[in-house]
């Protein structure tokens, strides 16, 4: 937590640095819906989701027994405009693991309560350039100064061949994270036509299908989890866990579909396997893992 102003600082100045750029360079860099018309700037955006992980074993140098997990997660954003094509965002989001009981001296749950603040470059209604500061208490149920910290994100997209391929470019930090405080953030998209959409972005690479405007079909990989401080226990064994940061991690791999009702709400359904889950205790240096298990997965997201 001691060097997270210094990387934050780092992080809205190079932020600065590409809206700059992308203000410079005109909104030809910029991904749009279409030259030919205005599609204007969504200001209330709303995402609810839902999943559950069946169980497997839980294991470390022997089993624990088994255990599910389940997710759930809020967020409402407000767009205010700034000027030109800068938006400030705000809001609030809320996220949940649960998770079954076992043998191991694990969290029976994680959570997390923060704020959404961050500046968005628009062209239409596709982000440019972005940053977006979370601060807020990554916890199991201890709302200390402990589990305060402020993961920052930014991004720029750059356009390589207009309305097909793009690349983004960015960096994530999260100063609770043991393993990797800084991440950069690398990926392309690719739209070879109407149907057909390739996304190689964390944290969902897919791949889509849209047979119509209304109807996606997607299959790819997940990375769902975060980094949180866990509650004080003097009685926990092995002691190096009392208090301890834990990066906890779902690698899923599945497929599902998304239905748009209309052009603002869409409801995505989806399962598949995960891989595997893991409680990293890094800076403690010990690590639980789980078998892999099916899970389901529901999602809605609005926008106006």
């Amino acid at each position: 937590m001691k060097n997270a102003p210094r990387f934050q600082f780092l992080l809205a100045v190079l932020l600065l640095v590409s809206l700059t750029g992308a203000r410079a360079e005109g909104d030809e860099q910029l991904p749009s819906v279409s030259d030919k018309k205005t599609v204007a700037v969504s200001r209330d955006l709303f995402e609810l989701e839902s999943s559950y992980v069946f169980e497997s074993n839980l294991h470390r140098n022997g089993s624990f027994g088994d255990q599910y997990a389940i997710q759930n997660s809020f967020s409402y954003a407000h767009r205010f405009f700034l000027t030109g094509n800068l938006y400030l965002r705000a809001g609030i989001a809320y996220e949940r693991f649960d998770f079954g009981a076992t043998g191991a001296p694990v969290p029976n749950h994680l959570q997390s309560v923060a704020a959404m603040i961050g500046v968005d470059y628009m062209h239409n209604d596709d982000i440019g350039a972005f940053i977006q500061f979370r601060p807020g208490f990554y916890t199991q149920s201890d709302f200390n100064d402990a589990s305060f910290d402020v993961p920052t994100t930014l991004g720029r997209v750059f356009v390589l061949q207009e309305d097909r391929l793009y690349l983004f470019a960015g960096a994530n930090a999260a100063f609770l994270r043991g393993r990797w405080p800084v991440i950069p953030i690398l990926g392309m998209i690719w739209m070879p036509n109407d149907q057909w959409k390739f996304m190689a972005m964390l944290p969902e690479p897919r791949i889509i299908y849209s047979p119509s405007d209304k109807i996606c079909f997607w299959a790819g990989g997940e990375l769902a989890g975060g980094s949180f401080r866990t509650d004080r226990n003097p009685a926990i064994a092995p002691a190096q866990l009392n208090g301890a940061q834990v990066d906890y991690a779902e690698y899923r791999v599945g497929g599902g579909f998304i239905y748009c009702p209309t052009d603002n709400v869409s409801v995505n359904l989806g399962g598949g396997y995960v891989i595997e889950r893991q409680f990293d205790f890094h800076r403690a240096d010990i690590k639980y893992k789980t078998d892999g298990a099916p899970y389901l997965r529901v999602e809605l997201k609005t926008k106006f």
